[in-house]
């Protein structure tokens, strides 16, 4: 199918950007984990009664374990000046780059009320993911994930290396693969923001575009992405194509079996009657998480004219 040259730089230009935006939360949540770490060994672990390299059973010890939730406070705190200025900035870019695309496929009548649309969609989606002017809706989804943390973990970690007379050296290098993980597993911010962190600007651009779609009453879209040695059976049979939002409404019940592939693709599913894992879960929104959990595709919405020409059947059932 042949996609306008405007159309396929924008979304490629955004997708860029959420790619670049991913890469540094994920580096800046494993770079907190090591300030944790540092908190840990200057705040708890430096003040330990130890003799002879062995952590004592000691009324002070115990009284520095439960002091540990202090550090945990500060580090929450610190999270939040270093992660929330991140999110809003990022997302804020995102916005711009979504309206810049929504300019290029409205028509003049969308034009008329666009900033009204955009600042309308902007404020809902914000709150979906619990913001608001850059800051954090109490109780929602955002300030949920930064002040529910580890700690209870550490303390368990910290009491068993007391009573059981711990070598010092030991107890920091086990609390160090628990808080800023090891070569096989993740450290303690990375286990808890892994799927938030991957998915955040993802989820937020798609939740974004169905708003503004839904306003400006945009019943079409490119199923846009690319695809790769370990792209999705439903990817791979959706991408590049024009669909209708009522056509997604099913997406919830896809099976392999359905799927019209590219050329020479092998289909990866075992039971080609079966909905994938990945899709169908429940809270499953087609036109948010599209292809399931860690989707990169993008629906691209596109006026009715475009839509008909690039897939002409449409226009017989309207």
């Amino acid at each position: 199918m042949n996609v306008p040259k405007r159309i396929k730089e924008l979304l490629n230009k955004k997708q860029e950007l959420i790619n670049k935006n991913t890469d540094k939360l994920n580096a800046s949540i494993v770079k907190l984990q090591s300030y944790l770490m540092d908190s840990i060994i200057d705040e708890i672990i430096s003040e330990l009664d130890v003799v002879d390299g062995v952590i004592q059973d000691t009324p002070k010890n115990y009284r520095l374990i439960a002091s540990s939730d202090k550090v945990f406070e500060a580090f929450t705190v610190k999270q939040a000046s270093v992660l929330l200025p991140e999110l809003s900035g990022s997302i804020g870019a995102l916005s711009e780059l979504n309206n810049k695309y929504f300019v290029a496929i409205a028509s003049e009548s969308m034009l008329k009320r666009f900033d009204k649309v955009v600042e309308g969609a902007r404020e809902l989606t914000d709150l979906r993911f619990g913001l608001k002017g850059g800051k954090f809706v109490r109780g929602g989804p955002l300030e949920d994930l930064f002040s529910q943390f580890g700690g209870t973990e550490v303390k368990q970690i910290m009491s068993k290396a007391v009573s059981g007379g711990l070598g010092r050296k030991e107890f920091i290098k086990q609390m160090r693969g628990f808080v800023t993980g090891t070569k096989d597993k993740p450290g303690i911010s990375e286990r808890k923001w892994k799927q938030f962190a991957f998915d955040v600007y993802q989820q937020y651009d798609a939740s974004y575009n169905k708003k503004v779609a839904e306003e400006f009453g945009l019943k079409y879209f490119i199923y846009q992405g690319g695809l790769i040695d370990d792209s999705r059976d439903f990817c791979a049979a959706h991408n590049n194509k024009v669909w209708t939002t009522k056509e997604a409404e099913e997406w919830s019940e896809w099976t392999p079996a359905k799927g019209e592939y590219p050329p020479g693709y092998e289909v990866k599913a075992k039971n080609l009657y079966e909905v994938p894992s990945y899709m169908g879960y429940p809270g499953y929104d087609p036109l948010v998480d599209r292809g399931g959990y860690n989707c990169r595709h993008q629906l691209g919405y596109i006026s009715d004219e475009l839509a008909f020409r690039l897939r002409p059947e449409l226009q017989k059932k309207r």
